[in-house]
Formats: C-alpha cells, sequence, structure tokens
C-alpha cells in the first residue's frame, strides 16, 4: 500500500509539468477521442469496409484486359531454317451478365460496411462511457480527498486544544492520547486519498495524453430524480432500436442468413457469361515460303456453368450456413436479455439512490446536531474527547458518502444512456451545464 501511494505520487509529479486544466467534461471527452488507438482503429476498418464494397461491385461489372508481346523466334532444322520476329496485341472481354451468387456476396459486403460503422459508433460510446467514470472517479477522488482535509485541520484543531488544557491540568493525559491518535489515523488516510485523487489523474492522463489536475465540480444543485415518464419498458424498447450492441448483432443475423443465399447460389444455381477477345499478330518471317503480315481474330462467346454434383459438399454448406443464422439469433437473443436485465438493475440503482440521497441529507442534519451537542457537553464537561473526536468524524464520513451517492447517481445514469444507445455528444454537453468551477 506504502508503495503505491508512494509510486502515485511520483507519478503525478513528474507529469505535472505539462498539465492543463481542462474547461468541461465535453473538453475531456474530445481530448480522450483524439488520443485514442482503438477508436481511430475502428475508423480505419470502417473505411476499409466501405472500399471493400466497392470492391465487391466491381465483379458484377465487365472486366476488361489488355495484354501485348514481342517475340524473336530462331529455326534452324535438316529441313528448314529461318527468323522471325512478331509482335501481338490483344483485349479479353468476361462479363457476368448472371451470377445471383455475385450479387448476395455484394449484399454480404455492405452488410459488412453497416457493422463496420455501428461499431465504430459503439466505441465512440464506450469511450465516451469509460472517460465520465474516469472523469467522475477524479471529482470522487477530490471530494474525498477535500473532505478528508478538512477532518485533518479540525482534528488538528482539537489536539491543540487538548494540548493547551494538558498544559494546565484541564485534560488529562490520556485525552492528549486520543485527540494524537485520532490526528494520525486521519492523516493516513488523507495519504490514501492524495494517492486516489494521483491514480484517477494518471487514468485521465492516460486517456486523454494530458494531466488534468483540477476539474469542475458537480452542482450541488443537480436535480437528484427520474423523470415521471420514464419506465423500464420504455427503457427497454428503446434500447432494442437504439443499442448498438444490439444494431450489431441484427446485422449479424442478416449476414449470416444472407449467407445461406450464398451458399444456395454457389452450388444450385447457373452462372452465365459473355467472353470475348480481340487480337492482333505480326509476323516478319526471314524466308518467302513462309506467310508475313498481320493476323486479326475476334472472339465472343455465351458461357453458361452449372453446378451438379460436389460429393454432398452443397447441402453441407447450406446446412452449416443455416445452423451459423440460427446461432446469430440465438446470441442476439441472449444478449438482448442480459441488457434488458442490465437496464431494469440500472433503473432499480437510480431510484435507490434517489432514497439514499434524501436519506442521507437527513443523516448529514441529524450528525452535525448531534456534533453541535457534544461539543456542548465537552465545553461543560459532560461528554469526553473520544466522543467529541468520534462525532465530528461520523459528521464528515456522512458528508463524503454523500458526495459519493451523488456522483455515483450521475455515473449510473450515463450507463443507462449507454444502455438505451442514448449517450450521445449533446447529453455530454446538457451534462457539462451542471459542472461548476471549484473556488
Amino acid at each position: 500500500m506504502k508503495k503505491h501511494i508512494i509510486s502515485s505520487l511520483i507519478t503525478a509529479a513528474v507529469l505535472s509539468s505539462t498539465a492543463v486544466q481542462a474547461e468541461s467534461i465535453y473538453e475531456v471527452y474530445k481530448l480522450a477521442k483524439q488520443n485514442d488507438p482503438g477508436l481511430r482503429a475502428a475508423a480505419a476498418t470502417y473505411q476499409a469496409q466501405k472500399e471493400g464494397v466497392t470492391v465487391t461491385k466491381g465483379n458484377l461489372y465487365p472486366q476488361i484486359s489488355f495484354s501485348g508481346s514481342l517475340g524473336y523466334t530462331n529455326v534452324d532444322s535438316p529441313s528448314t531454317e529461318y527468323d522471325n520476329n512478331s509482335n501481338s496485341l490483344a483485349l479479353e472481354l468476361n462479363y457476368p451478365i448472371y451470377s445471383p451468387a455475385l450479387g448476395y456476396a455484394v449484399d454480404a459486403v455492405e452488410i459488412s460496411s453497416f457493422s463496420a460503422g455501428v461499431s465504430y459508433e459503439n466505441s465512440e460510446e464506450d469511450l465516451a462511457l469509460t472517460t465520465l467514470n474516469e472523469y467522475f472517479n477524479l471529482l470522487i477522488a477530490q471530494s474525498t480527498l477535500q473532505t478528508t482535509e478538512a477532518l485533518v485541520k479540525s482534528t488538528a484543531s482539537q489536539l491543540d486544544r487538548a494540548k493547551k488544557q494538558y498544559e494546565v491540568g484541564l485534560a488529562s493525559i490520556t485525552d492528549l492520547q486520543d485527540a494524537q491518535a485520532e490526528y494520525d489515523s486521519v492523516r493516513v488516510t488523507e495519504l490514501s486519498a492524495r494517492s486516489s485523487v494521483a491514480y484517477a489523474q494518471k487514468a485521465l492522463y492516460q486517456r486523454t495524453g494530458r494531466v488534468i489536475n483540477s476539474i469542475p465540480t458537480l452542482s450541488a444543485d443537480y436535480p437528484i430524480r427520474l423523470d415521471p415518464d420514464m419506465t423500464v419498458d420504455t427503457l427497454i424498447a428503446k434500447a432494442q432500436k437504439d443499442n448498438k450492441e444490439l444494431k450489431i448483432l441484427d446485422l449479424a443475423v442478416d449476414s449470416a442468413e444472407n449467407n445461406i443465399s450464398i451458399q444456395k447460389a454457389n452450388g444450385r444455381t447457373p452462372t452465365v457469361a459473355i467472353t470475348g477477345s480481340l487480337s492482333r499478330t505480326d509476323n516478319d518471317y526471314s524466308v518467302s515460303t513462309l506467310d508475313s503480315g498481320a493476323t486479326n481474330t475476334t472472339a465472343v462467346s455465351l458461357g453458361i456453368s452449372i453446378p451438379l454434383y460436389s460429393g454432398g459438399a452443397i447441402n453441407a454448406s447450406v446446412r452449416q450456413a443455416s445452423a451459423e443464422a440460427e446461432s446469430a439469433i440465438e446470441q442476439k437473443a441472449s444478449t438482448l436479455q442480459s441488457i434488458e436485465l442490465n437496464i431494469r438493475s440500472l433503473y432499480l440503482d437510480l431510484q435507490t439512490a434517489v432514497a439514499q440521497i434524501a436519506a442521507q441529507q437527513q443523516l448529514i442534519r441529524s450528525r452535525n446536531s448531534a456534533l453541535e451537542a457534544t461539543q456542548a457537553g465537552y465545553d461543560v464537561g459532560t461528554r469526553n474527547l473520544v466522543e467529541l473526536l468520534a462525532a465530528q468524524s461520523n459528521l464528515y464520513d456522512a458528508q463524503n458518502t454523500y458526495e459519493q451517492y451523488r456522483y455515483n447517481f450521475v455515473l449510473k445514469q450515463l450507463s443507462l444512456l449507454e444502455a438505451t444507445g442514448d449517450l450521445t455528444e449533446d447529453k455530454i454537453k446538457q451534462l457539462d451545464k451542471w459542472l461548476v468551477a471549484q473556488n
């Protein structure tokens, strides 16, 4: 633990020379987008898939090729002897005018392209959720540190008071030792809190490529409530429509079903193609008995290819593709169940959080009253220092827990937005309005 604390503090100190202060959570997200290699890889994959559509569609159009050659031939035999200089030029055409398999192949790459586009959007959404979680982890760590620093300051004041009272004989050595022990304890807690802040900053540095030492905090007026029109059923319906992972699985099902058509077309439908060629060959023989000059050749044909039997492979390929399609359908159903359960859990967590935050507010008021009563009792000698320090610690613990509940409420909201496919940049900007600069 000690090693972890020291290494985290050293890392923060080394990186501080490049530190900047992000203006908002949206600015942090933009830095993360610029710095994330996974998102760039998803973008490159999407671009490659789009180009693959053009490549595959090219197979539906006429294929024209050109060839040419220059040659020299020397013949030396008992019956004849001659030289020949020749050259030839040729154009060849291959045009599949009817090929269902090629058409389905184009459909397959188009589905893959759509899937790559959705995967890129999903990567953006995953990055947003990860970045926002790390952002709020830093907020939580900073809040805990601030509360701990306040507790350290208050405990130090009590320790100083105990020392003065001990010096004039108004406090016992036990009171002084209790105050010193409590102070040492909260100092250890403060070091741990500083380590947590350093670690959270390090995580954001890894995410954004910048050291972020200070970020806006969540406004005290942030509404801790649920939209009365929001229900689990409406959330699940939205997820079925907009969840990126489900969209990818929908396309996987489409791809698997299209593959059945491909296998059927490859094994059971004819392919009709037009082929043709134009060529010219020039010969220049060294003897007159052989005909020198140009030969022009034109050829055109209509060909048909019909698969008949492949040792049972055709039907097996169709059955294999059908089984793969069934697997894709079941995988989608399984994922949908998991997403529905996650949404129900998040909705319940949010309902619980609303009640917890309200109860925690009341707990803070109660503990504040308890501290005031304990302080008054200590001043008149009816309560001891241990009770006072405990009441003080309880109040700060309640305040820290309250802030953590608030931040976790926001994180649950963000997770719910991601589950329903609605964690957009606009939503991040809306959240920005509730973040205020720290004093």
